[in-house]
């Protein structure tokens, strides 16, 4: 994951990340632009939250905006 994280930063891409968090019932959905790449995790420029950070560990997909699901 994290490579396409990178890749999207590189790239400028709007993507969209799917989060499935241990506690959680349903998948979390986060559209935006990757800011920042660290090490263990990402910032991201979300649409709705603004800058958010992120770690790696609970992505369970990652999409370029636009794609069927």
């Amino acid at each position: 994951m994290k490579k396409r994280i990178e890749q999207a930063f590189l790239q400028h891409e709007f993507i969209k990340i799917i989060f499935q968090y241990p506690s959680s019932d349903r998948a979390i959905i986060k559209r935006g632009l990757i800011i920042e790449v660290y090490d263990d995790g990402f910032t991201l420029e979300e649409i709705i939250d603004g800058k958010v950070t992120y770690s790696y560990e609970y992505i369970v997909e990652i999409k370029t905006e636009g794609d069927k699901q």
